[in-house]
């Protein structure tokens, strides 16, 4: 191995290769060459992503950002989707939940603009400021087949807020049902039992355009940025269900505000990345969800794997993909219908498209 690595230092990158093959055994350090010299050989991108999926979870010595070499679009059709700005505010991130045979989305509109080096800059009136309030507006819509679509209307916190906080709103709205009734997690500071960024969960109720009986939920942890659980709901029950952290899986009951862990399984040292995304789908006896993982590049960069689970919660998933560019793109909500999944992907917290993925195009680790 010190050949191969000395070659590969001199920038003679075939000749490593080469050196490589005769020795290229199960082992980390064949690994860990393997991960670099694939990019420079051309080794198909889709086989060396394997490779170093597999790999970075078994020996864990392998540079993790490395998957920005290999990592490939889903292969899938895209559509805009038909929502505009509004006053100072952009569309983004978009929910989805299934009311019969129709679709409820919520469109969550903010007024920033993500910069070309990572910064934001707020709009106000017009203006843009790193001085501004951060906002959030939310807005519902409905639709049967996601290519035509109800107006949009805005759904507003039913009381003041608690705290006053330079981020405004209620941010990243996951849409569930909840012993028959429309039911709604977020994250906000303004809303959160702390000032802090915090979970809290309530009624989405579009008869009034509210949203109502707002509860906190208190970090199991006591962190003071929560995001990103993931309701696992059972319609039928009261309590609230929500996947907490993915490495391991983690599945707890909310009771009273509080976490309490039901289910923990393990998962691949990958997973330790892993954060979000959607909320779960039902397909042919297995729940799925898309998840992300991000390297912390600047601007960073968002990558995304389709996560099915057993009846026991035993954790299969894809290689990680991108949706359309190399960059900052986020879904809230996916639907699989006829063996297509479906999301709203916004792309640097802007412009939101509608993306449809063949299953059977997905390439299962």
């Amino acid at each position: 191995m010190d050949q191969v690595q000395a070659l590969r230092l001199q920038g003679k990158n075939h000749e490593a290769w080469a050196a490589l093959q005769p020795i290229n055994a199960d082992t980390a350090e064949c690994a860990y060459e393997r991960s670099i010299l694939s990019f420079y050989v051309g080794v198909p991108r889709d086989h060396a992503l394997l490779d170093i999926v597999r790999c970075y979870s078994r020996f864990r010595n392998i540079d993790y950002a490395n998957i920005f070499y290999y990592v490939s679009p889903f292969q899938a059709c895209t559509t805009p989707f038909p929502v505009v700005p509004i006053d100072d505010f952009l569309p983004t991130s978009t929910s989805i939940l299934p009311i019969g045979s129709h679709f409820l989305l919520n469109v969550r509109y903010v007024n920033y603009r993500i910069q070309p080096d990572g910064s934001y800059l707020m709009s106000e009136n017009g203006v843009l400021s790193p001085h501004s309030h951060l906002r959030t507006r939310n807005f519902f819509c409905t639709t049967k087949d996601f290519t035509a679509f109800t107006p949009l209307e805005e759904i507003t916190p039913d009381r003041p807020p608690l705290h006053d906080r330079h981020i405004h709103g209620i941010e990243d709205i996951r849409l569930f049902r909840k012993g028959g009734t429309i039911h709604f997690s977020g994250t906000t500071c303004e809303y959160s039992h702390n000032g802090q960024i915090q979970e809290i969960q309530g009624v989405y109720d579009t008869e009034v355009n509210r949203l109502t009986h707002l509860d906190h939920m208190y970090s199991p942890n006591n962190t003071h940025i929560e995001k990103n659980w993931i309701p696992f709901h059972r319609a039928y029950e009261d309590d609230s269900r929500f996947i907490y952290t993915w490495h391991p899986l983690t599945i707890g009951r909310v009771t009273g505000g509080h976490f309490h862990k039901e289910k923990e399984v393990d998962t691949p040292f990958l997973f330790s990345h892993v954060r979000g995304s959607s909320t779960l789908v039902f397909s042919k006896g297995f729940l799925y969800t898309m998840v992300h993982c991000v390297v912390e590049t600047s601007p960073r960069k968002y990558y995304h794997m389709v996560v099915r689970l057993d009846p026991l919660y035993e954790v299969a998933y894809t290689v990680p993909y991108y949706f359309v560019k190399n960059h900052i793109e986020y879904t809230l909500g996916m639907v699989i219908l006829d063996n297509v999944m479906t999301c709203i992907v916004s792309q640097n917290d802007c412009d939101p498209l509608i993306v449809r993925i063949p299953m059977d195009s997905l390439r299962w680790v």
